[in-house]
């Protein structure tokens, strides 16, 4: 014989809801990026601009080692790795401020526009220092054409290269064309003689060749990039059509759920009429027929109800209903006492150890979600059984209210799928045959709702435990003072 203790209980808790942009339909639309995601980039490059500041810092403070630098053929690179740094540094901060301040979506693509062209025309200084053409730090533009195609457009991101096209060939120019500049380089001794035909030869193929592997760069990046965010407006665009689609059949089966209502009230009138002999003494077999037409049309009339309530949870103007502090204890009462007379019928006994703690909520949507957990709690105890109602206060002062009892309880493989609609197991089927599968629907969303965290445990044919932990009431911003 095995003993109820031995049985393992399975516990499973209910996800909470993810909330969505509000504006990702109008975003997809005009295919921008969300502005959660411009504020990332921001904050990105200026993260990843500290670590070249820290660069160029090492490469001055490693110039104060005449010795370590002759020693790897480096010429002395002065101050200018520390002024670059400073003027880094200085427009960092700037940026960073503007980063970390509630602005607009304009505002934070001026901040990200602010941040590529500073960083150009440093990248341009380093590079001359460098070496403009004795070395590959020509590249380093890349990675400011890359980026670009992945967070612009393909003409916002060609502007950018040909931003840096501009500045490099400037560079050239005044370095090697105009001699505005004079000629430098990290190298203590240049690799080849500049002033001979056949060195500037090289020289401007490897400016050419450098030029045409940015742009095909650029045209490879923003093609991959472009076709990328192509398929994710796609995407949000058939999200927006099935959200439409299912707010339209959502409003369709409520009207349609209103227009059955009225007649299923009026044949269940009617049938009770029947019952109590208000036209005559009927039959026996005749009054089974009523008696079932009256049991299916209180089915359907509260299974239409809960319809009703599943509809309108789901609606958007519920969000905006006002909330209020309520007392646990009252309400708790008062959903008991709703239930009460199926309890009876039932034998089920209620055990409550109600201590008062405030929700903050619709009291309507919290009469919602009791009444259904404790209607499920009755009609799926066994006979004479009992329904455990305790609340208290929890950790960090949260609300938690427990609703157990000893019924037919729920197999662990069917634990999670029981908060789907119209979701019955075959034990629920057989134990209550009138339910409609919609009660912990109902609890679900009004649980997402207001950020409820429910926690199920059951033993299969020992009892199932809902536990309810609440926010604590100064958690919610619509809290009342």
């Amino acid at each position: 014989m095995v003993s109820d203790e031995s049985i393992q209980a399975t516990v499973y808790e209910l996800p909470r809801a993810l909330p969505l942009p509000a504006d990702i339909e109008t975003r997809a639309s005009e295919k921008l990026l969300p502005e959660e995601l411009l504020a990332q980039n921001v904050s990105w490059f200026c993260q990843l601009r500290w670590l070249v500041i820290a660069i160029l810092v090492c490469y001055g403070v490693l110039g104060l080692f005449p010795g370590l630098t002759s020693y790897f053929g480096l010429r002395l690179p002065g101050i200018w790795p520390f002024v670059i740094a400073a003027v880094l540094t200085a427009s960092n901060v700037v940026f960073m401020y503007f980063a970390r301040s509630k602005t607009s979506a304009s505002m934070t693509l001026i901040n990200l526009w602010g941040q590529i062209t500073a960083d150009l025309a440093t990248l341009t200084a380093v590079v001359y220092f460098i070496g403009s053409l004795e070395t590959n730090i020509a590249f380093a533009y890349l990675f400011h054409i890359v980026v670009s195609c992945v967070f612009f457009s393909r003409t916002q991101s060609l502007t950018v290269t040909f931003m840096a096209i501009g500045l490099f060939a400037v560079c050239i120019a005044a370095e090697y064309i105009l001699k505005i500049l004079p000629a430098t380089s990290i190298f203590a001794e240049p690799p080849f003689d500049r002033d001979t035909p056949s060195a500037l030869a090289v020289l401007a193929l490897n400016f050419f060749l450098t030029i045409a592997i940015w742009i095909v760069v650029w045209y490879l990046a923003s093609h991959l990039s472009s076709a990328v965010r192509e398929r994710d407006y796609e995407l949000a665009e058939t999200n927006r059509r099935l959200v439409a689609a299912q707010e339209e059949r959502s409003r369709h089966m409520l009207a349609t759920t209103h227009q059955l209502k009225a007649p299923f009230a009026a044949v269940y009138s009617n049938a009770q009429l029947l019952q109590q002999g208000y036209c005559g003494e009927l039959p026996d077999e005749a009054m089974q027929i009523v008696q079932r037409i009256s049991s299916r049309c209180r089915r359907l009339s509260a299974e239409i109800q809960e319809m009703l309530q599943l509809a309108n949870l789901s609606s958007t103007s519920q969000e905006s209903l006002p909330r209020t502090k309520i007392v646990s204890t009252d309400l708790l009462l008062w959903c008991i006492s709703q239930v009460d007379p199926v309890a009876r019928e039932r034998g089920v006994t209620f055990k409550a150890d109600l201590r008062p703690v405030a929700l903050v909520g619709a009291e309507d949507h919290f009469k919602m979600l009791f009444v259904n957990l404790l209607s499920n709690a009755v009609n799926y105890s066994h006979k004479n059984g009992q329904v455990d109602v305790s609340c208290r206060r929890g950790p960090e002062s949260r609300p938690v209210v427990v609703i157990a009892d000893a019924g037919i309880g729920i197999a662990a493989a069917k634990l999670p799928h029981i908060f789907k609609e119209h979701y019955r197991t075959k034990e629920a089927v057989r134990h209550n045959k009138e339910s409609s599968g919609l009660g912990l629907a109902i609890v679900k969303n009004v649980a997402q709702m207001y950020n409820i965290h429910i926690r199920v445990e059951s033993r299969a044919g020992l009892g199932t435990k809902f536990e309810l932990t609440f926010a604590a009431p100064d958690e919610n911003p619509e809290d009342p003072q």
